[in-house]
């Protein structure tokens, strides 16, 4: 649940910079039209595409651009249609009967040439088959291939065309026929990253379509330069509120580059963004202190919204590495790990233990069953020992690689752990602070021993944790490099019986017996669960935050108070 604290530290005299936009008439109500809310990102974004972009940053952007069939209700975590008006169950609830609604078009653009740019059964079967490809632009395919039917032999070429299991009916129905009982599969099509992508746009702009996003969203692209991202708002967009007004009430939406946190929290002291996204407590408490007490800034009223962890940090051990094959070397550096020492005292609290399983516990996951990890640093010695490594015969010196410039957290646990693996087991290990493509291009070219990584589910379900490391998704260089597949049978047994399982009880069995193998395997060390903390300016209203850290604009306006 989203746990919200309300300061009013002042009230200042702003005066509303908002004008109402001619083609944007009020019908009545409070809509406020105009304004254009300034947020940041910790590095830069060149490319804009649901399949193709994998962090958390290019989705709050993405997901106000794009749509998705489906969304979740955040109060009952239940599906509620988007692009489609409803769906039905049919042949014993394997084939999903997807009614899309009519008149809802992709944005303006130069590919439609004047032609008709509504969106149709053919842009959806489109997306979902690219979700389902080998294609360069396809970096999200890993969720659907064991699900639809022909989608394996797909991705395998096999000299096919097209997904068997996915046929159009008409213009506005289609229906996905599925190798099984997937219940949640329609919980599955809420994520960002099947945000319904144009045919004719992709078939004018092949692969540079990822630096041109056209969506059906209530924004589309201005602008994307280095530093900055500008969205403007969809003039045609379809959804309107209770008055009948138009939606989106803003004018744009402006995403600037900020290097380091202190300069995020310096901008938002001084009105130049109006949210922090990434605020660590001791942030907050500079945040709280300064605008209650120094003179020279204006006080402004703001609201501190926390939603529970639903992130996983962690480090990752390159599993082509030699030097990683015994399990007893991997199972003795997570036992010197002392993850309460981390979030307690060199963390001051910023961060929860993670020593209970891979997945964080949440309204849809329950970890309590699983045993916690202990530290034994007597017994990691043994193992280490065992394994053949000594001062004699010392273990290879250790490559971790950090990206982001948001990443001060993660190096002040990163040193503790290379002080651990120096003082307890004798390794050398150097830290290199690179950016997103940095460490991209350390993993797949094997520079990088380990590499700290931080995973927020695409949509909330346990799934979503866990198809990570099935061993049927596709690895190479191109496609999901940065997780370990893990080859174990009874893994991907239980995680075949849980997407299938339809009871919610026995369904979490089946994930935590996936959660337990991955505690037992030590390819990857989850270090901390770590909370969203939001810092919002009160003038800034109507912003919806999902349970997964997504931004969605729709419905916000500025009224200064």
């Amino acid at each position: 649940m989203m746990r919200s604290l309300l300061f009013f530290v002042g009230l200042s005299c702003l005066t509303a910079a908002c004008t109402v936009n001619n083609k944007r008439i009020i019908h009545g109500g409070t809509a406020i039209y105009g304004d254009t809310v300034t947020l940041s990102i910790p590095d830069p974004i060149s490319t804009l595409h649901p399949l193709y972009n994998s962090d958390l940053y290019a989705h709050r952007i993405l997901c106000n651009i794009f749509e998705p069939l489906f969304d979740i209700d955040e109060k009952t975590n239940r599906v509620i249609p988007r692009i489609a008006e409803k769906y039905i169950w049919k042949n014993d609830q394997t084939t999903l009967r997807v009614y899309l609604r009519k008149g809802i078009y992709f944005h303006e653009d130069d590919c439609f040439n004047g032609q008709d740019n509504e969106l149709t059964s053919a842009d959806v079967k489109f997306t979902l088959e690219m979700a389902c490809s080998q294609h360069e632009i396809n970096q999200s395919n890993d969720a659907l291939l064991e699900k639809i039917k022909g989608a394996g032999r797909y991705f395998k070429k096999n000299n096919v065309q097209t997904i068997q299991g996915i046929r159009i009916i008409n213009s506005y129905c289609l229906e996905i026929a599925l190798n099984g009982k997937y219940a949640h599969f329609p919980q599955l099509l809420t994520s960002s990253k099947y945000g319904i992508c144009s045919k004719k746009a992709y078939e004018y702009y092949k692969k540079s379509i990822l630096k041109h996003p056209i969506g059906t969203g209530p924004f589309r692209l201005n602008k994307l330069t280095a530093r900055n991202v500008l969205l403007s708002y969809n003039p045609e967009y379809w959804r309107k509120d209770s008055f009948g007004n138009a939606f989106p009430y803003l004018n744009a939406l402006w995403f600037r580059v900020v290097a380091s946190e202190m300069e995020d929290v310096s901008a938002f002291k001084n009105q130049q963004v109006d949210m922090l996204s990434e605020v660590s407590p001791q942030h907050i408490d500079d945040i709280l202190f300064d605008l209650s007490r120094v003179q020279q800034i204006k006080p402004f009223a703001h609201r501190v919204m926390v939603i529970p962890g639903s992130r996983v940090s962690m480090i990752v051990l390159n599993q082509r590495l030699d030097c990683f094959k015994d399990p007893r070397v991997r199972k003795a550096i997570d036992l010197i790990i002392d993850r309460e020492l981390i979030a307690t005292d060199l963390l001051n609290g910023d961060g929860i233990p993670a020593k209970q399983g891979f997945a964080p516990p949440s309204r849809y996951y329950n970890n309590n069953d699983l045993p916690k990890k202990t530290i034994d640093i007597q017994q990691a010695k043994k193992l280490f020992n065992a394994a053949g490594f000594s001062a004699q015969h010392p273990f290879p010196t250790l490559h971790l690689y950090i990206a982001g410039n948001n990443s001060e957290q993660a190096l002040v646990y990163c040193k503790y752990i290379k002080r651990q693996l120096r003082e307890i087991l004798g390794v050398v290990t150097e830290l290199h602070l690179v950016d997103f493509s940095g460490r991209y291009n350390a993993v797949t070219t094997n520079k990088a021993s380990m590499w700290k990584l931080g995973w927020s589910p695409d949509y909330p379900d346990p799934e979503a944790y866990f198809s990570l490391f099935f061993s049927n998704n596709p690895t190479n260089k191109s496609q999901n490099p940065l997780f370990p597949k893990v080859d174990n049978l009874i893994y991907d047994f239980n995680y075949r019986m849980g997407i299938q399982e339809s009871d919610n009880t026995l369904r979490n069995n089946y994930f935590t017996s996936c959660d337990m193998i991955l505690q037992e395997e030590h390819w990857v060390l989850p270090i901390l669960y770590e909370d969203f903390v939001f810092v919002f300016n009160l003038k800034m209203r109507g912003i919806k935050v999902s349970q997964i850290g997504l931004f969605d604009f729709t419905e916000t306006y500025i009224k200064p108070l």
